[in-house]
């Protein structure tokens, strides 16, 4: 039988998944409060819904054009314009793509050789060494500051020969994190000095809570940066893998060779969807975001009772629990969390070394759900047997 490739080798399941498949077990005899999840538990909106039905119901069920339906494009440009004040060519600069993930990926394929390098700020999200490996490079990690904020000082000490690119995730999935305006220009000064591509993840730029500010907005840097986003966290559309990417001309025709040999089109129905999303009523994003951040301000403060030192985001629907002031034996902080308190959470270590005593909570749950869990950890309430 053939072997499979070596690359496969260096892949590891997502934790996430691991732990979520744990939690199901268990609630079989426990009462378990999950803080895993990594997606909205919100419903997609009305109205976009509706856009996708009327797509099908017209007929609009073929291929469409590999780089996504001209209206779309087109929309994502005027967005671009209006909330960021960045200029995108719609038919040349916009790429849309099957979910963010599978746009990074193209990206991964289109600029790493064997042995290049990609410069990321710990903790940062779990798949991104994956697929650096995926595609033969290599992830150079910079240890987070104490806060778990970047630590910008040690990023031209991190650059070398064989560095290719410096990939964002801005806000940062798992700490929240929020990239200041002078932080991403020095990124941006660094990457020119070098000769170096910028990659900046911001599927979460909706969802924040203090000033944002998007690497679209350097257009000195529109040469080696690229912007991938999409309508997964902002819009509760995970299940309908609808993303893109915003670079030059002359990137996005290469990418985009990638894209056509690889899933031809995004689906028809998520890019109509897709259109109803970004050129519709944006209070559907706005009541979304203001729940988050609500449920942040009510965890943080009971969270203060507690053993435990919590990370304050100011994006993203995750918060960063600090566990090494806690005695756990051999347990990871994650066990620690399942084993004593019945809350399932995500391990920071698959985040990044700088994050291995911490853990990812998510935001994704009721009121209810987060006071509970708030008042296991306070000391308050033991997790209970069915």
């Amino acid at each position: 039988m053939q072997k499979f490739a070596k690359r496969l080798s260096l892949l590891k399941p997502s934790e996430s998944m691991a732990m979520s498949q744990k939690v199901r077990e268990l609630r079989k005899t426990m009462d378990i409060v999950d803080l895993t999840i990594g997606q909205p538990d919100f419903d997609t909106p009305e109205h976009i819904k509706q856009a996708a039905w009327r797509a099908i119901s017209d007929g609009k069920n073929s291929y469409t054009a590999s780089y996504g339906i001209p209206e779309l494009r087109e929309a994502i440009a005027s967005f671009y314009k209006q909330y960021y004040r960045a200029n995108y060519v719609p038919l040349k600069e916009v790429l849309v793509c099957p979910g963010a993930k599978q746009g990074i990926m193209y990206l991964m394929q289109a600029f790493l050789s064997p042995g290049d390098e990609v410069v990321l700020f710990e903790p940062c999200w779990l798949s991104y060494a994956d697929m650096i490996f995926l595609n033969e490079g290599v992830p150079r990690f910079i240890p987070a500051l104490e806060n778990m904020a970047p630590d910008l000082k040690q990023l031209e000490s991190a650059i070398n020969c064989k560095t290719k690119m410096i990939l964002l995730n801005n806000p940062v999935n798992p700490s929240g994190y929020v990239f200041r305006r002078e932080e991403l220009a020095y990124i941006v000064e660094i990457a020119k000095k070098h000769d170096l591509l910028i990659i900046s993840d911001e599927i979460y730029d909706r969802i924040t809570f203090t000033e944002f500010h998007s690497l679209s907005q350097f257009e000195s840097a529109r040469d080696r940066s690229i912007v991938v986003a999409g309508f997964s966290k902002n819009y509760a559309m995970t299940g309908w893998r609808i993303a893109y990417i915003l670079a030059a001309e002359e990137m996005i025709s290469r990418i985009g060779l990638i894209h056509q040999h690889t899933a031809t089109c995004a689906a028809s129905a998520s890019q109509y969807a897709a259109l109803a999303a970004i050129t519709g009523e944006q209070s559907c994003v706005d009541i979304m975001c203001r729940t988050y951040r609500e449920r942040r301000d009510l965890l943080m403060p009971l969270l203060a009772n507690s053993k435990f030192k919590a990370i304050m985001p100011e994006g993203t629907f995750y918060l960063m629990l600090d566990c090494a002031g806690v005695d756990r034996n051999t347990a990871t902080p994650a066990e620690f969390l399942l084993n004593k308190f019945g809350i399932a959470s995500v391990d920071g270590i698959f985040y990044g070394a700088s994050s291995a005593q911490y853990v990812r909570l998510s935001l994704t749950c009721g009121e209810n759900v987060l006071r509970k869990a708030a008042a296991r950890l306070c000391g308050g309430e033991e997790k209970a047997s069915l």
